[in-house]
């Protein structure tokens, strides 16, 4: 895989157009601002929250699963023109 410098200006060319024709964009413009300010690394671990506010209906791994669309590549059928 080569992986060469692209700039940030062309990132948002592309994002702009995915968001346009896609209907789950390949790439968002939000992606790209975060790159661009320099976001990569994750936050540290927060302390744990109060009770009244932990979630009160726990997802499994299942129903995660089956609200994702089908494991693929993009496709025509992602495209906001093919209903």
């Amino acid at each position: 895989m080569v992986v060469a410098p692209w700039p940030v200006w062309a990132q948002y060319a592309l994002a702009q157009v995915t968001e346009w024709t896609m209907k789950v964009p390949l790439v968002a413009k939000a992606q790209v601002r975060m790159l661009a300010e320099g976001v990569t690394d994750a936050a540290p671990p927060a302390a744990s929250v109060p009770d009244d506010l932990l979630p009160q209906r726990r997802f499994t791994a299942e129903q995660i699963r089956s609200a994702l669309p089908e494991p693929g590549g993009f496709g025509w059928k992602d495209l906001r023109v093919s209903r």
